[in-house]
């Protein structure tokens, strides 16, 4: 069997380690268009930090760093600089998965023929095709580019060197939010304003009473609950955070990490803004993508960066306030646009597939396929790294993917008749440990008391910061559960608990009348 494994950052990485312990190393060629395997987030300016932490982005089958963090918060819980390409580079160095990548290769289109896949790539000047018998395509989502019809505004695609400008960045997700802070400050010398359509849930990286990542919070007891009651739940304490910090900052003192020095009034003015932006967001708290990155909000605080709401017309020139009541005249000298991301999927293809045809976002089903059995095959088209989390991390999720994806082409497991696919074209919105819980499943990893034999260790697993690592597959390590923190408050746990033992009854008495429901439904002819 010849594999075509294209793209060599984390997702396909990840997905070359998991091919070579099921095939030869021969038969799988990873093609990269760049010349190394840092991917698009490994080389970053060095004062960078993520939003996704060290903890929830480590492969379980190479751990670079110990999965317990230090017993006093600091900075080094994320990734800062280009930290992360450091970590894929020693990834490939460890697994020995160089020698199999060519590098300054593209992928130009995909075709099927017969029952094979053509790939037709360039590298330089010389077009050449090869046809494989299966292909995972780990390119991920790429930057958005919305074309503008600016006028006399330039458009830059690279802020790294923008100097006393007026600037204005379009976008609310991290990217444009982190460049949009990075320019405002003083050192630039840039009048600086984020235009913005809508509102956006802000997470805070730290969690503002424990002080730590906000993903050391999130547990599987917490993830256990109903979607809809953890939204009520959730956004009231959300908003109870934005209304409120000054209270949350007496109760839990010593908690800010890394916060600017912020007079009442500032304090204020940022409360404000955080309001504004959750009262505007579209769609409830865990249904809805989450700018993880919060620092951005001081600067708005401090009057340094303005948010604006989109422009009047195409010409870049007026834009509406942020509630759209007033219009203002703004003439940027720099436009930088940064609003979101998308799939290559149909440019490659020629338009002929779609997110909307892959099971989970990950797994190509052969349309030649017996829909009337017990299951259905692939055709040997895969999906690694496209699907985008509302809160959680693309690498972790890359991993489980690349497992399941690998099993379904070596038979390991099988698609079920009845497949989970998009509702619309867009990227692939996913809650991380439901989707990944979802492909577990299949895969019968998905911890249990059965599984795990032992109910302290799975009471240990709801109660730890929840990680993909903890499936039990061949690289669960007992022991290195053992050694995570529970950083829930113990009130918290008492609290959740009660509402799990009152919950299971109400639960079950839902699915028996949903049961006897159907039951009466007469048969349909």
């Amino acid at each position: 069997m010849r594999i075509a494994v294209v793209g060599a950052g984390s997702s396909g990485l990840i997905t070359c380690k998991y091919l070579r312990e099921v095939y030869p190393a021969g038969d799988i060629v990873c093609l990269e268009k760049g010349t190394s395997v840092r991917g698009c987030w490994g080389d970053q300016r060095a004062d960078f930090v993520s939003t996704s932490t060290k903890y929830t982005t480590q492969f379980s089958c190479f751990r670079r760093w110990s999965a317990e963090p230090a017993p006093v918060p600091n900075f080094e819980e994320f990734y800062r600089g280009a930290e992360f390409g450091d970590y894929l580079e020693a990834f490939a160095k460890r697994f020995d998965l160089l020698p199999g990548i060519r590098f300054q290769t593209t992928l130009t289109r995909l075709e099927r023929i017969g029952d094979r896949w053509r790939l037709h790539l360039s590298s330089g000047v010389e077009h050449t095709s090869e046809d494989f018998d299966a292909v995972f395509l780990c390119t991920g989502l790429v930057n958005q580019k919305v074309p503008l019809n600016s006028g006399p505004v330039r458009v830059v695609d690279d802020p790294s060197e923008v100097r006393d400008q007026t600037v204005v960045v379009v976008g609310g997700g991290e990217t444009a939010t982190d460049i949009a802070n990075q320019l405002a400050q003083p050192e630039h010398g840039n009048t600086v304003y984020l235009s913005l359509r809508s509102g956006v849930w802000v997470s805070p990286r730290y969690h503002p009473i424990r002080g730590v990542p906000s993903d050391f919070l999130r547990n599987r007891l917490m993830l256990s609950f109903d979607k809809s009651l953890r939204n009520r739940i959730g956004e009231r304490f959300v908003t109870f955070r934005m209304r409120f910090p000054g209270l949350l900052s007496r109760l839990f003192p010593g908690r800010s990490i890394g916060r600017p020095s912020l007079s009442v009034a500032q304090r204020r003015q940022r409360s404000d803004w955080d309001l504004r932006l959750k009262a505007r967001a579209r769609g409830p708290l865990f249904d809805t993508f989450h700018n993880k990155g919060d620092d951005f909000l001081d600067t708005v605080a401090q009057g340094r960066l303005r948010i604006i709401g989109p422009p009047t017309d195409e010409s870049w020139q007026e834009f509406f306030d942020f509630d759209r009541q007033r219009v203002s005249q703004i003439i940027p000298d720099v436009l930088i646009p940064a609003v979101g991301y998308r799939s290559r999927l149909g440019e490659i293809s020629g338009g002929e597939f779609s997110m909307a045809d892959f099971h989970h976002g990950c797994v190509h089903a052969d349309p030649g396929s017996d829909s009337g059995s017990s299951n259905q095959t692939s055709s040997g088209l895969f999906l690694i790294g496209f699907a985008r989390p509302v809160i959680g991390n693309i690498p972790s999720i890359s991993e489980v993917q690349a497992r399941y994806a690998i099993g379904v082409l070596s038979s390991a497991w099988t698609i079920p008749a009845q497949l989970t696919t998009a509702s619309t074209d867009g990227p692939y919105v996913v809650e991380q440990f439901g989707y990944c819980d979802a492909l577990a499943q299949e895969m019968d990893v998905l911890p249990s008391l059965a599984k795990l034999r032992s109910v302290r260790l799975w009471l240990r697993i709801l109660l730890v910061p929840a990680s993909t690592t903890h499936y039990v597959d061949e690289f669960f390590d007992p022991s290195n559960v053992a050694q995570q923190r529970v950083f829930m408050p113990p009130a918290l746990v008492a609290i959740m608990l009660a509402l799990r033992t009152v919950s299971l009854p109400l639960r079950g008495w839902r699915r028996l009348r949903i049961i006897l429901a159907r039951g009466a439904t007469p048969p349909s002819r």
